[in-house]
């Protein structure tokens, strides 16, 4: 079962300049309530019992914030230098068990899950790794990125390639959005891009390298997801979700 998750919430939110100069961008109210908390219910609802969440700008506030919640831990990136090696400051607090990873700019409407849905397929599977995944326009996956996939039934795909923001090449018109299942194999992958220093790391990089081995894919969730990584989306999500 998988029952430990990652938050990635180090990001300085620079698209979101200025509110995010003095509140980090995890910590901006949708409602009552603030983005990250979205995340956090969404694994708690998918009995995630040990959420690790990886924090950097403007930390103090979101530690203080779930400081007397049980299931929240912390670990500290100070260098802002991807999100592979976000990841990897969590290696030592995970067991050798298959765990969640969530982008803490992505938030869904649901009935069941995102994340739970995701366990599911996983279990089903023996999967090396799985995906959320979703189909979108041209001009959104120039923002986010394209899959190479292969349809296996219906809502469940044999993943090949995550291409970042292509501007040309469109494998499909399915991209991943921010929740992953990953085996620890995923550690050894962001270790052997870690070996060229100075170098910005993103955790696609190393998931590509764990879809290369084999018992990848993704799934078409059920749900609506929101990214507030933008001003824009982050308005449309209050208006939505408020």
């Amino acid at each position: 079962m998988v029952k430990q998750a990652v938050i990635l919430a180090a990001g300085l939110g620079t698209r979101l300049h200025p509110i995010t100069k003095v509140i980090p961008k995890p910590m901006l109210p949708i409602g009552t309530k603030p983005i990250l908390d979205f995340v956090v219910e969404e694994l708690e609802q998918s009995q995630i019992e040990d959420i690790i969440m990886v924090v950097g700008h403007k930390r103090e506030l979101i530690q203080e914030y779930y400081k007397n919640n049980p299931k929240v831990r912390f670990v500290v990136q100070d260098q802002i230098n991807g999100t592979g090696p976000a990841l990897y400051l969590t290696k030592g607090l995970l067991r050798h068990e298959p765990f969640g990873i969530c982008y803490a700019d992505d938030i869904f409407q649901y009935t069941i899950p995102v994340m739970k849905q995701l366990i599911e397929q996983y279990q089903s599977l023996g999967a090396r790794l799985v995906t959320g995944v979703e189909e979108v326009s041209r001009a959104e996956l120039q923002i986010y990125n394209s899959l190479s996939l292969k349809s296996i039934k219906q809502d469940l795909f044999e993943l090949h390639q995550i291409i970042e923001k292509p501007q040309d090449d469109y494998p499909s018109s399915y991209t991943s959005t921010g929740r992953f299942i990953a085996t620890h194999e995923l550690f050894d992958e962001i270790e052997q891009l870690r070996s060229d220093e100075g170098k910005e790391i993103y955790l696609t990089e190393a998931i590509n390298r764990l879809i290369l081995r084999g018992n990848a894919y993704g799934v078409a969730y059920a749900g609506k997801r929101w990214d507030t990584g933008t001003k824009e989306n982050w308005i449309k999500a209050i208006n939505v979700l408020s």
